[in-house]
């Protein structure tokens, strides 16, 4: 494997159509907390939590089946340790040969709650803060009316 694809910053793995694991980037071991030689020739789907196995197994084959790819495919997958990793994969049907194999880039996606939360955060500061410019021009209206009424009465 290329030195570029083997340390990319994302997960490289093919797999057959059977789903049996065949090649797996330095970045896969690392992340999941693998050795090169205790995945290959494993099935994929045994490195996924129980609900995302049931999900890859419904909509996987099917998708990839129809389209010849797959995109943003959210999954949980489980390192050596037992912890759970979110990534979301994507991957493409090619022929080498006379076989068809999926090739699979997976991301994790460690941040994406982070990035969510402070996108909230600055939405509810957004809201409260033109919650206050609507009560504030609401007294600032108010209080132009008592001057109106008042500069009316002198009169």
């Amino acid at each position: 494997m290329d030195e570029r694809l083997d340390y990319a910053p994302c997960v490289y793995l093919s797999m057959d159509r059977s789903r049996t694991i065949g090649i797996v980037n330095h970045t896969f071991c690392s992340l999941l907390e693998y050795e090169k030689q205790g995945v290959i020739g494993i099935s994929f789907e045994s490195l996924l939590t129980r609900s995302s196995q049931i999900f890859f197994l419904l909509y996987f084959l099917p998708l990839i089946n129809l389209n010849h790819h797959v995109n943003e495919m959210f999954l949980m997958m489980k390192t050596s340790s037992g912890e759970t990793l979110p990534v979301l994969l994507n991957a493409v049907v090619r022929e080498r040969g006379d076989e068809l194999l999926y090739d699979c880039v997976i991301i994790p996606i460690l941040r994406r709650k982070e990035y969510e939360q402070q996108i909230e955060q600055a939405e509810n500061a957004y809201r409260k803060a033109k919650d206050e410019l609507e009560r504030i021009e609401q007294e600032l209206k108010i209080k132009r009316e008592e001057l109106a009424s008042f500069s009316n009465s002198k009169v």
